[in-house]
């Protein structure tokens, strides 16, 4: 039965996936190569891509474990398509310092250029070996990295990433035709292990909630918009509880998750740790029915709680949420909700 609930799980994750987000760019696992040229810029031209706006990126992800790139930066970027084998720069990430520990998964958190893709245009991704600085939304590029990314070569054409030298790429520098020409120096044909994630225009839901001892299913929505440039109007809610009962939402920026929650228990926990808890809840209702309720006002609590994990809260971060509250029959003494995928707005 856990193993049926799991599969369910990771069934409707997918669907809403489908619907709802892409992935661009190649699985990020442990290929056998290191790039030895520091400050390259590189762009997916393999099978997922491109992507058509309207979409806003998230999540990104790629795959360093060589000691020697601890700490050396890579920068995430985004191209539109601009012309036949032209592309051109159109933002730009936050760079991210290696760990040298394997997948990471950073929020792509636009510091320069475009906060979301435009509907009837196209698009891909790329990275840089590079640290940038930024000021007022303006880029300046800073010194190159050696390889961070892991990358499969050479003339490996079935999923292929170009490399560019651009040690100056910024918003609006055009590469392939008309702009910086692609593998100059040869060596085509390379799989770089760096996968973005886009979502559509609203919140989804994923995940199978606990059925509580009383059969009641939590099951979440929201009301509003996450633009951080506002201090209220985005309430996460969730409907369906046990009535009565104390509980709280809580929420990461690390992506998805799929554990079970205890043995025995009917709860997976859906999002990837660390996780914030948010404000003690009741759920109020009525004794034998399952219409108890949480909401909270997530802008709001980020804007009495400054601290709070991710805070300050740029355009384009994922973050997840799920609801947790007391069940005393149940493993565990407790349950949880479906999940809440949602990516910050202007």
């Amino acid at each position: 039965m856990q193993l049926q609930r799991v599969l369910s799980s990771l069934a409707l994750a997918g669907l809403c996936a489908l619907a709802n987000a892409q992935t661009v760019g190649s699985p990020a696992i442990d290929r056998p190569i290191n790039d030895s040229s520091g400050g390259l810029l590189y762009i997916y031209r393999g099978v997922t891509q491109p992507l058509a706006g309207p979409s806003t990126p998230g999540n990104w992800t790629f795959f360093d474990n060589e000691p020697s790139t601890n700490n050396q930066f890579v920068t995430p970027v985004i191209f539109e398509v601009t012309g036949a084998n032209q592309w051109t720069l159109v933002a730009i990430g936050t760079p991210r310092a290696s760990t040298a520990a394997g997948a990471q998964t950073h929020p792509f958190a636009v510091q320069a250029g475009i906060t979301t893709l435009s509907a009837g245009k196209q698009y891909t991704v790329g990275f840089a070996h590079r640290n940038y600085t930024f000021n007022a939304g303006v880029a300046t590029p800073g010194a190159g990295s050696g390889g961070v990314v892991d990358f499969t070569g050479y003339n490996n054409f079935t999923d292929t990433w170009s490399y560019v030298s651009a040690n100056t790429a910024n918003i609006g520098t055009i590469v392939g035709t008309g702009g910086a020409p692609l593998d100059s120096s040869g060596f085509p044909g390379r799989i770089y292990s760096a996968s973005f994630a886009f979502s559509g225009s609203g919140p989804i839901t994923y995940c199978t909630p606990g059925t509580t001892s009383s059969g009641c299913v939590a099951t979440m929505s929201y009301v509003g918009a996450p633009n951080v440039s506002a201090a209220s109007g985005f309430q996460i809610r969730v409907s369906n509880v046990e009535p009565n009962k104390q509980g709280l939402i809580f929420y990461g920026v690390s992506g998805r998750a799929i554990s079970p929650w205890a043995p025995n228990s009917t709860s997976y926990l859906c999002v990837k740790s660390p996780t914030q808890r948010m404000s003690l809840l009741n759920s109020n209702g009525t004794a034998g029915l399952c219409n108890g309720t949480f909401s909270i006002d997530w802008l709001a609590w980020l804007a009495a709680n400054p601290g709070a994990l991710g805070t300050p809260f740029s355009s384009g971060v994922g973050v997840n949420a799920q609801a947790w509250f007391r069940d005393p029959p149940a493993a565990k003494t407790t349950n949880l909700s479906n999940a809440l995928e949602f990516l910050t707005a202007p």
